[in-house]
């Protein structure tokens, strides 16, 4: 919430605002307070100065993304919506997955439909890529025909590259980093500018008032200042959780200092017992399974074998389940037996796993459904009304100041 005033210069009072005088004669004035309330604006203002276009920039690349499935499906309805018929059996829609890539081997991740229109999505990685992980081609098949619509290259189509922007700035590693230390100094600069905002006993009603008839520098400080305090708590949830999905594993390890978290790494993935000579299960089988132990779940995707120890993971979403596009109950079964290697069920999370459970839906406003979604999609444009004013305001000072030495 940068205030858009200039380096080196108390402006702790506005031009247009009258001077209190409430130090009495022969007091000293209050200068360690005054010292650093000093600071805290000169941070504010070469945080926001430096950092506030990333702050946009991140903020409106988050609004789309809140609603990035809506805006892939109609942008490209041909290549994604299904046609009108009646669904086909589960191993004939990854037989037509294969279609698009048959000198792969089996896609990786099996993503099932959200809603009647939608279809099959299919994550193969790139075995030609360097490294592998880093390059993925998504396969959506028809459910009715088993047939692929489309063969996209992530980072390549428009959600997927705002999605990019949105996590890496398009620099990979280093800039997921970046990206998550930007978190942090987005949230030192909502609270410092909630500091420099925090009215002194009996000022809060003026505080929090829009004081229309004077400058133009006044107007802009009272749009900045009422659309900072009125976004601040959103703005530094969305910057945390923000900083977690950056920096997951170090989240993570905080929270087990108070409560267990469970090992989800795929280093920590339970593995099938090698039977040589058995037929593996086919992908139904597995799903079935996973169906069984969870009957009221819905299957949301399934994870494939890549490797002859590996096993099914199926994801489910149970009733209540706070994450509405992928679930948070996991069942993995043992390609070859059947035998359910391990479960997670969300109902039976720890207080830490529960803690890191609600942070990505928080993030995109699922966790309180629609309503919660059009919250964040509105509040990553607060940082744009926030820059633009402070821009402003810096601009008209600049502008005055120019003036009175001309003059």
């Amino acid at each position: 919430m940068m205030q858009g005033l200039e380096p080196n210069k108390s402006y702790d009072r506005l031009p247009d605002r009258p001077i209190e005088r409430s130090v009495q004669p022969g007091v000293a004035a209050p200068r360690n307070r005054m010292t650093l309330k000093k600071f805290w604006l000169q941070a504010h203002l070469y945080i926001g100065l430096f950092g506030g276009a990333l702050f946009v920039l991140t903020s409106l690349t988050g609004s789309l993304l809140v609603f990035y499935k809506t805006i892939d499906e109609w942008m490209n309805p041909d290549q994604l919506i299904r046609t009108f018929g009646s669904e086909r059996p589960l191993n004939e829609i990854l037989d037509g997955a294969r279609k698009a890539h048959p000198e792969w081997s089996a896609p990786d991740t099996l993503i099932f439909p959200l809603h009647d229109r939608d279809s099959y999505h299919a994550w193969f990685k790139d075995p030609t890529a360097a490294p592998i992980e880093e390059r993925w081609h998504v396969v959506a098949v028809d459910p009715s025909t088993a047939s692929p619509l489309s063969d996209r290259r992530w980072g390549t189509f428009f959600v997927s590259l705002i999605y990019e922007l949105h996590q890496e700035l398009l620099l990979g590693k280093s800039g997921e980093t970046f990206v998550g230390i930007m978190a942090l100094f987005l949230l030192l600069s909502i609270i410092s500018g909630l500091y420099l905002w925090w009215p002194k006993p009996g000022k809060l009603r003026r505080a929090l008032s829009f004081q229309s008839g004077g400058s133009s520098i006044r107007t802009h400080y009272d749009i900045h200042k009422l659309t900072g305090v009125a976004g601040a708590m959103l703005l530094s949830l969305l910057a945390l959780t923000g900083f977690y999905l950056e920096f997951p594993h170090l989240v993570t390890s905080v929270v087990t200092w108070f409560s267990p978290v469970r090992d989800v790494s795929p280093e920590g993935q339970p593995l099938s017992e090698v039977q040589k000579g058995v037929s593996p299960l086919q992908p139904e089988e597995a799903v079935a399974i996973a169906r069984t132990t969870f009957p009221d779940a819905q299957p949301m995707w399934i994870g494939l074998p890549q490797h002859e120890g590996d096993s099914y993971s199926v994801g489910l979403r149970q009733p209540g389940e706070v994450r509405q596009a992928g679930g948070q109950t996991e069942v993995w079964i043992d390609q070859y037996s059947g035998t359910v290697r391990r479960v997670t069920d969300w109902r039976l999370f720890t207080r830490g796993e529960t803690f890191l459970s609600w942070l990505f839906p928080l993030h995109n406003g699922e966790a309180f459904g629609l309503t919660g979604r059009w919250i964040v999609f509105a509040t990553g444009f607060t940082p744009l009304l926030l820059y633009a004013t402070a821009l402003r305001m810096w601009w008209l000072k600049r502008d005055a100041h120019r003036r009175r030495r001309e003059g």
